[in-house]
């Protein structure tokens, strides 16, 4: 099943107007890309966490 297929939760965030107008003007689907920008957040903590681990050892 592809990921957009997938059942979405109903969020709310605050986010600067003047961001929000401009990401608009260009095209974009804010909860898509808040969606990736939350993905690779949480990729990159994950990959410091373990590369943090491996060194503590």
């Amino acid at each position: 099943m592809k990921e957009a297929k997938r059942k979405r939760q109903p969020l709310t965030i605050t986010v600067n107007p003047k961001v929000v107008r401009e990401a608009k003007a260009l095209g974009l689907n804010l909860s898509v890309v808040s969606e990736n920008a939350l993905k690779e957040a949480i990729a990159r903590l994950k990959g410091v966490r373990k590369h943090a681990q491996k060194k503590g050892r």
